[in-house]
């Protein structure tokens, strides 16, 4: 084979790799529909949250649901935690802002965006910026969360 025949290989191999989606893999993409269920799926979990209703936020766990924040916590242990957090304290509406949503396949979503959380416990306010990631898997007809990560920054701090 000459040069030439070699490259022209390569490149009608390398083409065929990105057709069959093992270099940059498959697109799932989604519409509007799909990217709002998202989304509605993520305010359905923060309502929840800041009512401290854990029934609906069980609901909305999967069984193996894991949360990162300062630690790694277990879907008992949120819904415990947000249980005694509500016997103290209380947490201000929080609003999605520039939500991003990525389809890796047609049953799982990751939904990354930015959050102000505001919570009270007594006299004692906070409010801090939080980068949120959650991952979303679709099982038995239905969005569950599998994965939800928190990274605050510096809380700027209040007193009531």
């Amino acid at each position: 084979m000459t040069k030439r025949t070699n490259v022209t290989t390569a490149i009608a191999r390398v083409a065929l790799l990105f057709a069959m989606g093992w270099i940059v893999g498959p697109v799932y993409p989604q519409g509007a529909d799909a990217t709002g269920s998202i989304i509605a799926q993520e305010n359905a979990f923060w309502k929840a949250y800041v009512a401290g209703d854990t029934a609906s936020l069980s609901n909305l766990l999967l069984p193996d649901f894991i949360n990162v924040e300062e630690q790694r916590m277990n879907r008992s242990v949120v819904l415990a935690f947000v249980k005694a957090f509500h016997e103290r304290c209380t947490l201000a509406p929080v609003e999605i802002l520039n939500p991003k949503v990525t389809f890796l396949s047609s049953d799982i979503a990751t939904l990354v965006y930015h959050a102000i959380e505001s919570p009270t416990c007594g006299t004692h306010s906070t409010s801090g910026d939080t980068n949120v990631t959650t991952v979303w898997v679709r099982r038995d007809g239905r969005w569950q969360m599998h994965l939800h990560t928190e990274y605050a920054t510096t809380p700027r701090l209040a007193v009531k």
